[in-house]
């Protein structure tokens, strides 16, 4: 089983309020992606790393009783509950588990490659369950813009720690910005992206999220030289509205698979 660091039984209730974050975040770019491509009545979907379950939810709602959306995930705590006649939830390792090839209309991986340490090999996977013409859709982020102001040295050291951490647990944190080259790599057509990143307040949810995705890593950023004041001392940054943020880079991407 692929390991995932910041699995759901490590810390459950904190998971879920970061998961909540990330989906008030990324879904209102998941809707523009999903309205770009078509996503209609009776099509077929699969939505791997489904996580909490909102982009499955909005998949079923737009295929409707006629269509299908297959959910996977390593844990499916949080999707089991949105298994329906047309809606089947699956455990489901991508890296060691195979999918059906060529069979749906749109497979979709949203904050899902990054943690993964063989992504070529993840993509082709994705794109071999997509049918001829049909579509691919993700997102990825890019760790490496972000900085906020005022820096200070607890905020370098925690952001250092915080880098090294997620290369160490096999993530690659900028990967957003390597996902439509990679997309080439293996064939796909058609790639555009949306590459989406803001100056904003310390406070906003997009700080908010990362001060927390900064707790959940504690663990593993304490043996990297940060300390536990210096986490806290840069949590309060990025939550002071005071502050100044440059936000992690989003990349959106879609694709189709020639005919």
């Amino acid at each position: 089983m692929t390991e995932y660091l910041l699995s759901q039984q490590d810390a459950a209730e904190l998971e879920r309020a970061r998961l909540e974050l990330l989906q008030e975040k990324h879904d209102p770019l998941t809707i523009r992606q999903l309205d770009a491509i078509g996503v209609a009545d009776g099509w077929r979907c699969l939505d791997v790393g489904a996580g909490g379950g909102s982009v499955t939810r909005m998949l079923a709602e737009r295929v409707g009783p006629a269509g299908r959306v297959l959910a996977l995930d390593i844990d499916t705590n949080l999707l089991d509950r949105l298994a329906s006649d047309h809606v089947e939830v699956r455990r489901h390792d991508l890296l060691t588990d195979g999918l059906g090839p060529e069979t749906f209309d749109l497979v979709h991986a949203r904050l899902l490659l990054m943690h993964l340490p063989a992504r070529l090999q993840a993509l082709e996977r994705l794109m071999s369950a997509v049918r001829p013409g049909g579509w691919f859709a993700a997102i990825d982020p890019d760790f490496t813009t972000v900085d906020v102001v005022p820096r200070t040295p607890a905020w370098e050291r925690t952001w250092s720690s915080f880098l090294d951490a997620l290369i160490a647990g096999g993530w690659d944190p900028r990967y957003g910005a390597r996902l439509c080259d990679d997309l080439l790599a293996v064939g796909a057509g058609d790639v555009q992206a949306d590459y989406l990143a803001h100056r904003e307040p310390g406070g906003s949810l997009t700080s908010r999220l990362l001060s927390l995705t900064l707790e959940r890593l504690r663990p593993r950023m304490l043996p990297l030289g940060a300390s536990d004041q210096e986490i806290d001392a840069a949590r309060s940054l990025l939550e002071d509205s005071a502050s100044r943020v440059r936000t992690v880079t989003t990349c959106a991407v879609r694709a189709r698979k020639p005919a």
